[in-house]
């Protein structure tokens, strides 16, 4: 399964924090409403 995420968001943070938190699947499941779990390949 594919999940694609559309839109446009601005967040006040540095850009390369940002960045890290985007590729850490703890910090991205959060933000996926009804996540279970998180597979990074």
């Amino acid at each position: 399964m594919a999940l694609v995420i559309e839109g446009e968001e601005r967040i006040a943070a540095p850009l390369q924090k940002v960045w890290e938190a985007l590729n850490d699947p703890e910090v991205l499941k959060a933000t996926i409403p009804g996540c279970q779990s998180l597979e990074m390949k």
